[in-house]
């Protein structure tokens, strides 16, 4: 079995949006979306700028051209008014309408920005996928000089783009190579991949060791779905009774896939068959009559003398 390490991981920037993570080299003109300071393409250093400000440019430079067309507008005006209240016409006029473009883009210029921001993005797509695989080169490299950690957060840095199984699997490898801790940014339903893999359930089962609550419906229906091939491993009726075990945290859930927890029942650990027999005798809003049944029956064999059950149920 080898042997995991303890690591550190780099925090990753929270945007409200994907695409707020990318940026822009000036120089070479590709993108990244690591967090060198400089491009790993032309090694320049302060070239990189965050993508939207790249539209925010090209808004800026079109107000501009608008507002010098005004300008030139009111100047002809007024080299051509042959009296003074044409003159002053043009002039007022010019004003008139410096305020009114004014007025108009400091209201609605927030929705020219976005049509700039997606039109650029849309141009840009073959640049910016050609900048995410070559992110994929560079982690192979770090993979093959055993630089796992960084495979590892660079990986991550590519999947908030790229949704794929291949991603997943390569985030769940390289995670399986660490000691999970309960301070850890970890994820779980995000690296759920379409057919039955035994990376997936790996860490899986060392994920709830230390956040059981990541466990939701995704994953129950994941677990559910591929039980047959859970049950053929060393672990997998612990790794079960880990799965049904977190989902007794959501009561909702309880009710929802009972089945599942009737099923497994006897690989729940002890504090976690107290939470379930304290859910299906206090909680009226369910209709628990088979968990009922079948929670009472555990206890009875298992757990008869147990002072903790005493008038439980």
């Amino acid at each position: 079995m080898k042997t995991k390490i303890g690591v550190q991981f780099r925090k990753t920037n929270k945007t409200q949006h994907t695409f707020e993570r990318l940026k822009y080299c000036k120089n070479c003109h590709s993108y990244s979306i690591l967090w060198n300071e400089e491009c790993t393409i032309c090694d320049k250093e302060e070239t990189l700028v965050p993508i939207k400000t790249i539209s925010l440019a090209i808004t800026r430079r079109n107000v501009q051209t608008r507002f010098l067309w005004i300008g030139l507008f009111a100047c002809l005006s007024a080299i051509f008014a042959d009296t003074t209240e044409k003159l002053l016409l043009a002039c007022g006029g010019g004003l008139l309408l410096f305020l009114l473009f004014g007025l108009m883009q400091k209201q609605y210029g927030i929705y020219e920005k976005e049509y700039h921001f997606k039109k650029h993005l849309k141009a840009e797509q073959r640049n910016i996928k050609d900048s995410l695989l070559r992110q994929l080169d560079e982690i192979d490299a770090d993979v093959q000089e055993k630089r796992i950690k960084d495979a590892y957060e660079k990986i991550r840095e590519v999947g908030y783009f790229l949704d794929s199984d291949l991603i997943k699997i390569l985030k769940l490898k390289y995670l399986n190579h660490f000691v999970l801790r309960k301070d850890m940014d970890l994820e779980l339903d995000t690296l759920i991949p379409s057919d039955y893999n035994k990376h997936f359930i790996l860490y899986l089962h060392e994920a709830l060791k230390v956040q059981p609550w990541l466990v939701n419906r995704a994953v129950l229906e994941y677990v559910i779905k591929y039980m047959p091939y859970i049950e053929q491993r060393e672990n997998g009726n612990q790794i079960l009774g880990q799965v049904a075990g977190a989902s007794l945290r959501v009561k909702a859930n309880v009710y929802r896939y009972q089945d599942f927890i009737i099923e497994v029942i006897d690989f729940l650990p002890k504090e976690r068959v107290l939470r379930l027999a304290k859910i299906v005798k206090s909680e009226q809003e369910y209709d628990w009559t088979n968990l009922y049944e079948a929670t009472k029956k555990h206890v009875d064999q298992h757990y008869a003398f147990d002072p903790d059950f005493k008038g439980v149920l």
